[in-house]
């Protein structure tokens, strides 16, 4: 599962990164590599991973604290570059560069209980806080309109995981269907290629009901409904993609006219089953696959292949970010867990610096 701020009726439950050290030094911590420039005015979109592993500060214990290394991969030139390091003290570490805007967003801790989004400008090494009144922050996409910045969010004093969008000149937050009480977010995604957003939700009262069933039963959760909404970043209009009964989806990706979906008939159980969605009809077309992954899936620009988070499978168990090409079959490596603990990842697609 994925590590990070879950709600369960009358229950809240922080899922804090379980950290796995080994003694070894790892071979990304020397890479740094400059991604290849964009001249002024260049419309050619860059594509790259941005990669957040977390660490102890002295390598050994959480005597002297954490900290978040960032890190981006470039698809194209296929360059690994450690970009900084940035305190953990949040929920939920996260991290996504913009290098358009060289520009760091993260959670972090703000000044009463909870994590807020916070903006590390990499030229300049300033710190600005960007929100105030949030609890959690579970995901962020850094550019959905222009100026415009999406996330998964809780607002302070409330339940569900919202949609949120913040215009990065005012810093006003807006909040999609901010009086619904029952709805809750579970993952976001951004197709850069129709502009569209999508949210994974579900209703928190029902998966209330399938908790109690399943403490009465002593069997596995059957989890809620869940549906998959397309959302327009501009005109906040939505619409459902597709809806699963009795079926959990634990992340997406959309690119061009297909959906890639993650699901597990029940919570915190495996198997993990992978589909591909037409997004125009909802059609839904199961995937084999060898791999494990139940957190991060990025469909690739051709929708050829995906990276995800998760082991290859077939026996090996190594934890890192790979690349599945769909029409060979063939599992490449870009990242893997050595040092730290690799606690996600998202493939951005932005046009040279602004």
């Amino acid at each position: 599962m994925r590590n990070r701020y879950i709600l369960y009726p009358a229950i809240l439950v922080l899922m804090i990164s379980l950290i796995l050290f080994s003694g070894c030094s790892s071979g990304e911590r020397s890479i740094k590599v400059t991604p290849p420039a964009i001249k002024p005015g260049e419309a050619k979109t860059r594509e790259y991973l941005s990669i957040t592993n977390t660490e102890y500060v002295n390598g050994t214990d959480s005597a002297d604290g954490m900290k978040m290394n960032v890190y981006t991969y470039d698809l194209e030139s296929k360059a690994l570059n450690k970009m900084t390091d940035l305190p953990y003290n949040s929920q939920y570490p996260l991290t996504v560069v913009s290098l358009a805007e060289d520009t760091t967003y993260y959670s972090g801790e703000g000044k009463n209980k909870g994590d807020e989004l916070f903006a590390y400008d990499m030229r300049t090494q300033q710190v600005q806080q960007l929100s105030s009144n949030l609890f959690a922050i579970n995901a962020i996409i850094p550019d959905v309109t222009e100026n415009t910045l999406m996330m998964a969010a809780v607002q302070k004093g409330e339940r569900p995981v919202k949609v949120m969008f913040l215009d990065k000149a005012t810093q006003k937050i807006s909040i999609l269907n901010e009086q619904d009480s029952d709805t809750t977010t579970w993952d976001i995604a951004y197709d850069p290629e129709t502009e569209k957003a999508y949210a994974i939700q579900y209703s928190e009262e029902e998966q209330y009901e399938q908790m109690e069933k399943s403490n009465q039963t002593q069997k596995p959760m059957v989890p809620p409904s869940h549906t998959v909404l397309e959302i327009d970043p501009v005109t906040n209009h939505t619409r459902a993609i597709i809806k699963l009964k009795d079926e959990q989806i634990l992340t997406l990706s959309a690119r061009g006219d297909q959906l890639l979906i993650a699901t597990a008939k029940h919570v915190n159980k495996m198997p993990i089953g992978y589909s591909l969605v037409d997004l125009k009809t909802g059609q839904r077309k199961e995937l084999h696959l060898p791999i494990k992954a139940s957190s991060e899936l990025f469909l690739d620009k051709n929708g050829n292949g995906f990276y995800f988070l998760g082991e290859k499978g077939n026996g090996d168990t190594g934890r890192g970010i790979y690349y599945y090409d769909m029409k060979t079959d063939e599992i490449e490596t870009v990242f893997l867990q050595k040092e730290g603990f690799i606690n996600n990842f998202t493939l951005v697609s932005e046009p040279g610096k602004k």
